[in-house]
């Protein structure tokens, strides 16, 4: 077992020999063959929705290689993967407790099922310990296959942390498991050097080991989705390896550990190619079918030339990555059966500052529903190539989400927009009149276009949509800053991370100030009173409970109109015509590269 939960972060110094001398060890052991013993029979587990009705998934073809393009290898590092490319390339090489499966039915797709972990998590504590076993069967693929343990699976969490740069991801763990933040901040004093031996030695009491094959998490509150926290990539294991490495780096991506079903059989240069993993039993992964006998990666290529090769199929699939616009039209109006959509994707958000040049007007409740008026969401869905594309939506949450139900709280005709309720809103209300409104956006090819439209929206009302264009961190640094802002408005997106119970993954980076991690566009809207129906939501202890506490929070959201949703943009990804069964799963934001099926 490891330390009591209660120990703290060691001296640094005093432990490095530790590390090096367990590092040592590991590299020395001796081959042996992979141990053919089954997973024994899991001991009581509690009744949870992380196991979807079964499924008998269609004849598939197995064998061949495939071919993935990307304009930037993945580190494979699973603890930063929060980009589908990234996400996609985990699924190759990395395991999770508990992981989505490819399924056509997004009903069965937003549904956890058990990976590494034996079952479901016995729950107790009145919610607030959940205790998970191992299979005994998964593997390393080190020379003696060694057998992956919750250390490790503490190990990768733990690891997150690391400075300089963190895990985008920590922040539902922060939020979530006890000791987690602290054990953050304190990993994020200590020098880079040290932060190896920091990880190795350190606790955080949330995490309790309990042998090798269970963990007890002890979170801060009962929630209804740690399952799908722990399906995130960020809860893969770690192999002690890895500290050896910088996170998420070319470092880590050449000395790479694989527990999933592939694992590099070459060394980088010019490409990077990858073969069935001999350490991974199909039998031991309920999830990834390892279809392809081999797959090869291609980087460094723009997304043009992505697309035409795919096209003329001398490759198969992007690992991640948008089609370019003019392409991505052309595929939709010649109807080609390449091109596949999802009915889920990202959501592209108008924000409200609250702290802007014209934040007088814009605080006023009055004045920010007359704004809602001056959106022509058709125009914009057809900005974003729709309606194949993109849908219109008044709203955050989608159809595969825990509480979603149709609202739109301020409707007009055929989503064209209102101009006279626009105008006659920001012409008389308490904070003066409007006439001129700031916009803030990058300058990409999809936020130019949605731009434009809503220029000619607010133009039909008498009202000059200025645009404030920023790039990279400039953008990063502008939305994020509701004391400082030289915007009215702000274009941003919102990209769930899972969908399911995935209120917490929409609403949490928006409402709660002490998030770390990826947020969209702040534009200063605070309500404590919100915090506590999230709360609620996130806390409710039957589906039907949060369903109906996340829809009352979303409404109340969208009637207060200082978050404004435009539309969802669904996810489409190309295949060539060799590939014949590809998915796309929300949570990866393209299809498993697992479960590709290969054509002769």
């Amino acid at each position: 077992m490891n330390a009591s939960p209660g120990r703290r972060l060691g001296h640094a110094r005093g432990i490095a020999a530790l590390l090096t001398a367990l590092l040592t060890t590991v590299a020395l052991l001796t081959v042996a063959g992979c141990s053919g013993e089954s997973d024994p029979t899991p001991g009581p587990m509690a009744a949870s929705p992380t196991t979807p009705p079964t499924t008998a998934y269609p004849l598939e073809k197995p064998g061949g290689t495939l071919r993935l393009l990307t304009g930037r290898m993945p580190t494979g590092d699973p603890g930063w993967a929060d980009e589908p490319g990234e996400r996609a390339f985990a699924r190759l090489v990395t395991r999770q407790l508990y992981s989505y499966p490819a399924d056509a039915d997004t009903a069965r797709s937003t549904i956890p099922r058990p990976d590494l972990a034996a079952g479901a998590p016995v729950v107790t504590m009145g919610g607030t310990v959940y205790t998970v076993r191992l299979r005994s069967a998964a593997r390393w693929n080190t020379p003696n296959q060694r057998r992956i343990t919750a250390t490790d699976v503490a190990r990768g969490l733990k690891r997150m942390c690391a400075p300089p740069s963190p895990s985008p991801l920590r922040g539902y763990y922060a939020a979530t498991v006890v000791g987690f933040a602290e054990y953050c901040a304190e990993l994020a004093a200590a020098p880079v050097a040290d932060a190896p031996a920091l990880i190795e030695s350190g606790t955080v009491p949330g995490i309790e080991v309990i042998g090798d094959d269970t963990l007890a998490f002890h979170l801060i509150k009962p929630v209804n989705d740690f399952v799908d926290v722990l399906a995130l990539p960020a809860s893969s294991p770690v192999p002690l390896e890895a500290l050896a490495y910088p996170p998420d780096s070319q470092q880590y991506l050449d000395n790479l550990i694989s527990d999933g079903p592939y694992r590099f059989v070459s060394e980088p240069g010019g490409g990077y190619r990858l073969s069935r993993n001999p350490a991974w039993s199909g039998s031991s992964d309920g999830i990834r079918r390892a279809l392809p006998d081999h797959i090869t990666v291609t980087d460094g290529l723009d997304p043009a030339t992505i697309t035409a090769r795919i096209e003329a199929g001398d490759a198969d699939m992007a690992l991640g990555g948008d089609i370019p616009a003019d392409d991505l039209a052309r595929l939709v109006e010649s109807a080609d059966k390449k091109l596949v959509v999802a009915p889920t994707g990202p959501v592209v958000v108008l924000v409200v500052g609250l702290n802007g040049p014209s934040a007088a007007a814009l605080r006023d409740q009055q004045a920010r529903e007359a704004l809602a008026y001056c959106i022509d969401r058709t125009a914009v869905a057809a900005a974003l190539g729709g309606p194949t594309l993109a849908t219109a939506t008044a709203q955050l949450l989608q159809s595969p989400m825990t509480g979603y139900e149709t609202y739109s709280p301020f409707p007009a005709g055929d989503g064209s927009g209102d101009s006279r309720r626009c105008a006659d809103g920001l012409a008389n209300n308490p904070g003066g009149r409007v006439t001129a409104l700031s916009l803030l956006t990058t300058d990409s090819a999809t936020d130019t276009a949605v731009a434009e439209a809503l220029r000619a929206a607010f133009a039909r009302a008498g009202i000059r949509l200025d645009l404030r264009i920023r790039t990279g961190a400039q953008y990063t640094a502008a939305a994020s800053s509701p004391g400082g802002q030289f915007w009215d408005l702000a274009l941003t997106t919102i990209t769930p991370d899972w969908f399911g119970d995935a209120g917490r993954t929409v609403y949490e980076p928006l409402l709660d100030e002490a998030w770390v991690g990826a947020r969209p566009a702040d534009g200063g809207y605070r309500r404590p009173d919100l915090l506590a129906r999230y709360e609620s939501a996130v806390t409710a202890s039957s589906e039907d409970d949060a369903a109906t506490d996340w829809a009352g929070l979303e409404r109340t959201v969208l009637n207060d109109a200082a978050v404004v949703p435009l539309a969802v943009t669904h996810t489409s990804r190309l295949r060539s015509s060799a590939v014949q069964a590809f998915t796309i799963v929300p949570s990866l934001g393209t299809a498993d590269p697992t479960a590709v099926s290969l054509g002769p």
